[in-house]
């Protein structure tokens, strides 16, 4: 039926007809590459995701290693550092410039601490034996307190004496 329409179409217009008939096959043509690009859209994208994770899949493996590798790198140099200062530091203390630079560096701190009032290692000696002198001269008279009690103890053990004494006198008449 379809057939029959068209050939009537044909009959009727002539060259504009034939115009039309290609102008629909043209746009049916985009419509079927319209479908095909949807279908295949579809499938390209799916796969233009999986390359996506694929690839950041792979690029932060390679940014961790080297991440993992300058910072071993990193390590490895400041224990080259390290080293090479301390060395440094034993072959400075060695020399009498250091030792020069130490009293300096001593002397300095003991006049300003000296200018703040702070007491020194010395003034604190010189204060701890004051203080134990102190101490031991309040300490010498506790032994003479002693002896004062002690010499009251034998009155009262005579005192106890004449107690018992007393007490042994009464129970001889009482036989």
């Amino acid at each position: 039926m379809v057939d029959k329409k068209r050939k009537s179409k044909q009959k009727d217009s002539g060259p504009t007809a034939e115009v039309a008939e290609q102008l629909e096959h043209a746009f049916l043509a985009g419509l079927g590459a319209l479908a095909n690009t949807q279908k295949a859209g579809g499938k390209a994208f799916d796969k233009l995701m999986k390359q996506g994770e694929s690839f950041r899949k792979d690029a932060s493996d390679k940014t961790e290693s080297l991440i993992d590798d300058v910072q071993d790198a990193i390590r490895g140099m400041a224990d080259d550092a390290q080293e090479k200062a301390t060395g440094l530091l034993d072959q400075m203390r060695e020399t009498p410039q250091m030792n020069k630079l130490q009293s300096v560096f001593d002397s300095r701190v003991d006049s300003a601490l000296d200018r703040l009032g702070v007491a020194s290692k010395h003034d604190l000696d010189k204060l701890n034996a004051k203080l134990d002198r102190l101490l031991k001269s309040v300490e010498k008279p506790k032994p003479a307190k002693k002896k004062a009690a002690s010499k009251k103890a034998p009155a009262k053990k005579t005192a106890a004496k004449k107690t018992s004494k007393k007490k042994v006198s009464k129970k001889t008449p009482s036989k």
